[in-house]
């Protein structure tokens, strides 16, 4: 397969991409089955949170090990093992897989969009083959422009053979909507693409993004053809329509336990691109090391491993509008109080004492000073409306120790946990008063529950049973538990990727809904620039 997956055929393994919900199931693909044969065709794989049967035979159909389901919502795999979910009396049906062969006209798209139909002609592309984008919009044309033309090299990769064909696919007319180029979590990433045997082909969506997406489905399709010398794309025409199932789809990369180049980094997002992922997770800094470069505070830097293993603000600002390019929201995290002793660095006064560097000192406005310039300074380097605080991980015994922090929990009245609770109140509160919004690791809605802002997000990665009390509570929630997106555990197998569905054990659909989607997490304690891209993918 051509065009820009290159290795990356197995990326549906997050199944929370623009299109990682399968082919729309058809009816003649499930075998319905009624009364007392419907009692004991495959052991349980797990609750599918809905009964929607629809919704199911989609869910079933993005798991490779779901053979079938139960109108109940159970979804089940191996028939051989037994079934345990068996008590159908009350006239529960049953719904299996059809034979592969049914399904073989699937077409091949990573992920495999929400619905698609094809024919049986080859298509060749016109060696003058060309994207025109059809708008009044001189930014959205530029933007559209640029792309394209990427696309175009990624696609075209051989010379072919002499001559000048004219026939077959001539063009596509890309037809965008919005003018708007701001990217968000609200962003429509729809798009409809129609190819057909010959003349120009016509991708159109609400927005750049959408296009965009539609342009890396196209590229998917060509192949070039060898024996003529040409590009071709079987099975024309072929109609595709397309939106994702979440709106926040990502992968998140630690820069502080290995420094990763601005060239490794624009490789990653772009690797994201491919696999229509749209969140860049940056977690910056953390213990290790703080390779950000601030003008307001230039003595945090003193925390990067080296001078020359840091990140300026014309760096960041270079990634962030790469990232949009390719469809890609970029979203930093300063996790705080935990996991922040490399700011002692630059700024000791902010640390409990030179012996106990963290979690950051509570006691003292100097701390707090410093997270106001950082938010301040960094929302004109970040776009994106949220900021990642952390939260995760505090474990306060410098706190305890440190004799002016222990005198000033005492005046207080405060516990350890009220400290914890004080210190993430007012982080939280000074990014809003800055004009972002909140994201924090799971612990912060385990130990605070729902005292903080419903536009807050929590991002689980203990549990993944939390999700249901998160969105239960009324808040948002991306899912990245640990046993199944944790890229550094090398012992999770792909299966165990793919399978993870991030409204398992959620039926409520109002509830289903503030799931945002889900982030693949690769911490950097055992990977740098060399075996970053082999360990993130495919699983990722």
């Amino acid at each position: 397969m051509m065009g820009a997956t290159g290795v990356l055929l197995a990326v549906v393994c997050l199944a929370v991409g623009a299109g990682a919900t399968p082919l729309a199931p058809k009816s003649e693909h499930y075998t319905r089955v009624e009364g007392a044969d419907a009692t004991c065709h495959g052991a349980d794989l797990h609750h599918a949170g809905t009964t929607d049967i629809d919704k199911l035979k989609e869910l079933c159909s993005r798991n490779e090990a779901c053979v079938g389901f139960n109108s109940r919502g159970m979804l089940k795999q191996d028939a051989s093992i037994g079934c345990q979910d068996n008590d159908l009396s009350d006239g529960a049906e049953l719904y299996l897989r059809a034979d592969e062969s049914a399904a073989a006209d699937q077409i091949g798209v990573v992920p495999l969009p929400i619905s698609a139909s094809q024919g049986t002609t080859a298509a060749s592309l016109a060696t003058q083959f060309a994207f025109t984008t059809k708008t009044t919009s001189d930014d959205v044309r530029e933007f559209m422009g640029t792309v394209a033309a990427d696309y175009l090299r990624l696609m075209m990769t051989h010379k072919s053979k002499a001559g000048n064909s004219t026939s077959g696919l001539t063009g596509m007319d890309i037809l965008v909507e919005s003018t708007n180029l701001n990217l968000s979590l609200s962003t429509d990433e729809s798009y409809k693409l129609s190819i057909p045997s010959s003349g120009v082909a016509t991708l159109s969506a609400a927005t750049v993004f959408g296009a965009r997406h539609g342009l890396e489905t196209f590229s998917q399709l060509v192949n070039f053809d060898l024996e003529s010398g040409r590009y071709v794309i079987a099975n024309t025409p072929i109609e595709i329509a397309d939106r994702p199932r979440f709106a926040h789809r990502g992968t998140m990369l630690d820069t502080s336990r290995h420094y990763h180049s601005l060239a490794t980094i624009k490789r990653f997002i772009r690797s994201l691109s491919y696999a229509k992922l749209n969140v860049f997770h940056w977690h910056i800094v953390d213990d290790q090391s703080f390779p950000l470069n601030l003008n307001t505070l230039p003595n945090l830097v003193k925390g990067a491993f080296s001078s020359q293993e840091i990140y300026t603000a014309e760096d960041v600002a270079h990634i962030v509008a790469y990232a949009k390019l390719h469809g890609v929201r970029v979203i930093p995290e300063f996790d705080t109080p935990g996991h922040a002793t490399s700011w002692c660095t630059g700024h000791p006064e902010i640390c409990p004492s030179a012996s106990c560097r963290g979690p950051l000192n509570p006691a003292t406005n100097a701390t707090f000073d410093v997270i106001g310039k950082l938010i301040s300074e960094c929302k004109t380097l970040f776009t994106d409306e949220y900021f990642h605080l952390g939260g995760d991980e505090v474990h306060a015994s410098c706190w305890n120790s440190t004799a002016s922090i222990a005198s000033w929990m005492k005046e207080k009245g405060f516990s350890t946990e009220d400290a914890y609770k004080y210190f993430v109140a007012i982080t939280h509160a000074t990014a809003r008063s800055l004009g972002r919004k909140s994201i924090h690791w799971e612990e912060v809605f385990n130990h605070f529950g729902g005292e903080l802002d419903k536009d807050t997000i929590f991002q689980v990665w203990l549990s993944h049973s939390t999700a249901a009390k998160i969105v239960a509570d009324g808040y948002h929630c991306i899912l990245s538990n640990a046993n199944a997106w944790y890229l550094d555990y090398m012992t999770t197998v792909w299966q165990q990727v793919y399978a993870n569905d991030p409204v398992m054990g959620i039926s409520d659909p109002a509830q289903q809904k503030l799931i945002l989607g889900g982030e693949t997490c690769m911490w950097s304690e055992t990977v740098d620039d060399s075996d970053l891209f082999n360990t993130v993918w495919p699983r990722a």
